[in-house]
């Protein structure tokens, strides 16, 4: 096996890699904590180990893939080790970069969304002409009529009715259609779609008000099933999507058109949060347990997969 490549960030750490400008006091008490679960965890597995290597950046507590892993008593390092059995690639940007020493592990065990390494709009809009046959995005020189202006990046939040046709364009912004998601009392809804390997059976519909519809906050966030939302061939072809995309862990923001009815994904996350906010406490339960189960079947699908095409390591 080949040498690890080394991050092009400088780390320390003893039981993950904390960034160098982290205060020495705030690295003693993460490794500290992280000695505590694990030795928790170790009980709670009926001493055996479980660990889910999540790199290159280590999770907030606040993200999806920590809170489901802390229900599923893995310990959450992000520290390459020799024995590492499972893995997710998790990389806080929209194009990412850091996934050289995955390459170099996923010879060996299955890596999550490995391939998972752009998620900025043009390119998930260019994969949306492609699996669903139509678009969000316009030619703001020659478009009649309002469109959306938004950061290619992820997570800006930064979108703007524009009257097109304007007289030049930025190339760092993308231009849309505006989708008009309203749905009552001058809110609009947004669709969030957690994926893991698939559509999973629920969704969160978010409502926030139409002044801040390009927020990420919401004012009332219900969970629903999936089937009560989409199609059936909308359901297959979201999937397709996502394979398209690469996309084994993470969600889509879907809207429906009221214009054409139509479903169109505005925006992908492979390093997820949540559940999404103002949730009721008991939905908020329920998604994680859903999420959790899933996680649990993925891995250990793909660890059987793996180590059937790898007998020597038996």
């Amino acid at each position: 096996m080949k040498p690890i490549l080394k991050s092009k960030r400088k780390f320390r750490g003893l039981f993950n890699r904390y960034h160098k400008k982290m205060p020495l006091t705030e690295i003693i008490g993460k490794d500290f904590n992280f000695l505590v679960l694990s030795i928790v965890n170790f009980f709670k597995n009926d001493f055996k180990r479980k660990s889910l290597l999540v790199h290159p950046h280590y999770p907030s507590r606040r993200s999806i893939i920590y809170k489901a892993a802390k229900k599923l008593n893995y310990n959450i390092t992000n520290k390459i080790k020799s024995n590492t059995e499972h893995a997710i690639y998790w990389e806080y940007a929209t194009t990412r970069d850091e996934y050289q020493s995955l390459d170099e592990i996923s010879k060996k065990i299955k890596v999550i969304n490995l391939n998972s390494r752009d998620i900025g709009k043009k390119n998930i809009d260019r994969v949306h002409q492609e699996i669903f046959g139509y678009a969000t995005l316009v030619d703001p020189l020659t478009h009649k009529g309002k469109m959306v202006r938004k950061s290619d990046i992820n997570a800006m939040h930064n979108g703007i009715i524009l009257d097109g046709p304007i007289q030049s364009f930025d190339d760092r912004f993308i231009y849309q259609i505006l989708i008009d998601n309203s749905h009552s009392n001058n809110l609009v809804l947004d669709i969030r779609v957690p994926i893991i390997d698939h559509v999973l059976d629920f969704v969160y519909l978010k409502q926030r008000p139409v002044s801040e519809r390009f927020k990420s906050s919401a004012v009332n966030t219900q969970i629903a099933a999936t089937i009560d939302v989409f199609t059936q061939e909308e359901i297959s072809l979201l999937n397709k999507y996502c394979k398209k995309l690469n996309l084994e862990f993470g969600e889509l923001d879907v809207l429906r058109n009221k214009d054409d009815g139509r479903i169109y994904t505005v925006d992908v996350n492979n390093t997820p949060h949540g559940p999404a906010e103002i949730i009721h406490q008991s939905d908020a339960k329920f998604a994680i347990k859903k999420i959790s189960d899933a996680l649990e079947s993925f891995i250990k699908s793909t660890f059987v997969t793996t180590n059937a095409n790898n007998p020597d390591d038996l």
